[in-house]
């Protein structure tokens, strides 16, 4: 009986958004997701540990609106450097993302993603729930060709003091042609199926997720780039989700961490089962990553 319920409301929002995709759609989306965006918005800070391997910095942790403890991280940082409160977010979920607390502390910036429902959630809750935010939206899929125009555009020369990318895939492709030098944090999440090993997925513009641990990077892979680039790792968060790393004007303010000992893998959302099965996966599919 769920099941069906769920493929007849499906079947309601795609015939919703088909005939009525640039009039009437985006209000039946702000009506649906409204509640779910006010709840999560005003639930209390959350300070649970995902894991027995804690850095200093992972004291400060807390989640409030982020998907793990990002929130209690990026609040630390920015208590410790200078910024104008500006942002871009490449990947998010409507109502659980990384720059929404900031947000909601007076930021503003740009948010970027490829599923055109969430842009349209957004658009319209965060002008409602926080009418004062100047965000700039941008629904389209990001490449290592587009990410420089796309972050770049309206904003040269213009200092983005927290960068967040999560696009479950081609991450290390995109960072690794970036320009970072107008960036002074970035945050990314790391492929925790893998450890000690520098590698990567090998690039794919059609890749498409599925969580059986072959996308993204490992932690050693992301830090070994962006310490090319000047950027020295400051955090992993508990739940061994996101890294966070900093620039190295600013790296005498943190502890610089080591991506082999700071290494954590909670996998508090998968049985033991399925965990073992991932693994397997990986150690089975090695061929689908490179050594970087």
């Amino acid at each position: 009986m769920k099941k069906s319920k769920k493929f007849i409301t499906r079947v309601m929002w795609s015939l919703l958004k088909y005939l009525f995709s640039n009039t009437l759609y985006p209000s039946f989306v702000f009506l649906k997701t409204k509640r779910n965006f006010k709840k999560k918005n005003n639930q209390q800070r959350q300070f649970n540990k995902f894991s027995t391997n804690l850095d200093k910095i992972n004291e400060y942790e807390y989640k409030c609106t982020s998907q793990n403890n990002e929130d209690g991280i990026i609040e630390y940082i920015f208590r410790k450097i200078p910024n104008k409160k500006y942002f871009v977010e490449i990947g998010f979920g409507y109502y659980e993302f990384n720059s929404l607390n900031l947000i909601k502390n007076g930021w503003n910036g740009k948010l970027i993603d490829f599923d055109k429902d969430e842009i349209i959630a957004l658009k319209k809750n965060l002008p409602y729930f926080y009418p004062n935010a100047k965000i700039d939206f941008i629904n389209k899929k990001i490449t290592k060709k587009n990410i420089n125009e796309t972050v770049f555009s309206d904003t040269f020369n213009k200092t983005i003091d927290f960068f967040s990318i999560d696009i479950d895939g081609n991450d290390y492709w995109v960072l690794k042609e970036m320009n970072l030098s107008n960036i002074n944090v970035i945050c990314c999440e790391f492929n925790p199926w893998i450890k000690n090993e520098k590698i990567a997925m090998r690039y794919d513009e059609n890749f498409k997720f599925i969580d059986n641990g072959i996308f993204g990077s490992s932690l050693l892979g992301y830090t070994e780039l962006l310490k090319t680039k000047g950027f020295s790792l400051i955090a992993v968060d508990s739940s061994g989700t996101n890294a966070f790393f900093i620039k190295n004007n600013f790296k005498d303010k943190f502890e610089i961490l080591s991506p082999i000992t700071s290494y954590k893998f909670a996998g508090r959302f998968y049985s033991t089962s399925k965990k073992k099965e991932i693994f397997e996966n990986v150690r089975s599919n090695l061929d689908k990553f490179i050594k970087i």
